[in-house]
């Protein structure tokens, strides 16, 4: 670690200021209640981007990664036959099924699975949807993943996934404590920790965070949780499991600012979308990919 390197990111991030969505997402993670109604919010902003796909009506939905369970619920409420929800973490299981007993009225249609995704106990063709939104980028095992994915997914089902890509401009998850974009660009993951670790000392963000949103900044030697997954790799394993592409949306920095806005804005916006669709510079210009994915075509067979 360079100690040069870790006061000019400190002095470059004390001239950024917090921007809305990095305080929005500050202050969802100060309550449990507050970070499921921040991921229930999150769903109306990615519904767009999933174009008639996004329907889970009489559906058996799997929530893979489901988190606090605000997701999960919201699929409920949107007249899923059921909604099973999947994560690692028990702490982050009990949360979801108070929030499904509080607040969904037919609570019997959803359940809660502690289980590593890509080892899934569920049969063969269990699902219709497999809906995954801001966690595919923490997989650990993304190929097996994506496998069990393909496994579980009844055939004409659909998996709606919406996650970064690596080097997006938020790619690193230093939210709270690093305010520019691309500092996993520019400098390492020992001087990006050693920084998040001086700022953690100063500003004690962890004391206002629940437990799933805190980070041991002096335990770490890389960037937490995460797998480094580019679009092109993420790409590059659809094409090696035989999965088919529905739907693909590479959304840039600030299209939810820019499709707000007037004329000039979505000017802006319609050249960061076309930079996004770059191979060159989709890396860095998007900020979530949605795919929509499937079964491959079933090959008919031709009778002699």
């Amino acid at each position: 670690m360079n100690p040069l390197a870790v006061e000019l990111l400190l002095a470059i991030n004390s001239l950024f200021p917090v921007s809305p969505n990095l305080k929005e997402i500050h202050q969802a993670k100060g309550s449990v209640d507050g970070y499921q109604a921040w991921e229930r919010q999150e769903l109306t902003r990615v519904a767009e981007s999933f174009g008639p796909f996004w329907d889970f009506a009489r559906k058996d939905v799997l929530d893979l990664g489901c988190g606090l369970g605000g997701k999960t619920v919201a699929y409920a409420q949107m007249g899923a036959a059921s909604v099973t929800g999947l994560d690692l973490r028990s702490h982050s299981l009990r949360a979801a099924d108070e929030e499904n007993r509080q607040h969904n009225p037919d609570p019997a249609k959803v359940r809660f699975c502690l289980s590593d995704a890509a080892a899934m106990a569920f049969a063969d063709a269990s699902f219709d949807v497999i809906v995954s939104v801001n966690v595919l980028e923490h997989v650990d095992d993304l190929y097996f993943t994506l496998r069990e994915c393909k496994r579980v997914l009844r055939p004409g089902g659909v998996m709606l996934f919406h996650f970064p890509p690596f080097y997006s401009p938020w790619g690193a998850h230093l939210e709270g404590w690093i305010n520019f974009p691309w500092p996993h660009v520019f400098f390492s993951d020992q001087t990006l920790i050693e920084a998040a670790r001086r700022i953690e000392e100063e500003q004690r963000r962890n004391t206002a965070y629940i437990p799933t949103a805190q980070v041991k900044w002096s335990e770490l030697n890389r960037l937490p949780e995460l797998n480094r997954v580019t679009a092109q790799q993420f790409a590059h394993l659809l094409d090696a499991l035989d999965l088919r592409v529905l739907r693909q949306e590479m959304l840039p920095l600030g299209y939810h600012y820019f499709a707000r806005s007037g004329p000039f804005h979505s000017q802006i916006l319609g050249f960061l979308r076309k930079l996004a669709w770059t191979p060159v510079a989709r890396e860095l210009v998007t900020t979530k990919m949605s795919w929509v994915l499937g079964h491959p075509p079933r090959q008919q067979t031709t009778t002699p």
